[in-house]
């Protein structure tokens, strides 16, 4: 079964130490560095939300 983290921000748009927190929570849950994650951006660019589905190794 493939575990699902996501992140979504305090305010309207995630901050850079919130993209750092989504990763580090990615790779504690077993994520490689050839995951590709997913994310939601307003009309303006700014990043909203982050996804990324990591696969189980067991």
């Amino acid at each position: 079964m493939s575990k699902k983290i996501e992140h979504v921000p305090a305010g309207k748009f995630m901050t850079l130490d919130e993209i750092a927190a989504f990763v580090a929570d990615a790779f504690a849950a077993g994520a490689t560095g050839t995951d590709v994650p997913t994310g939601r951006l307003s009309f303006g660019g700014k990043l909203q939300q982050l996804v990324a589905t990591v696969a189980d190794t067991e």
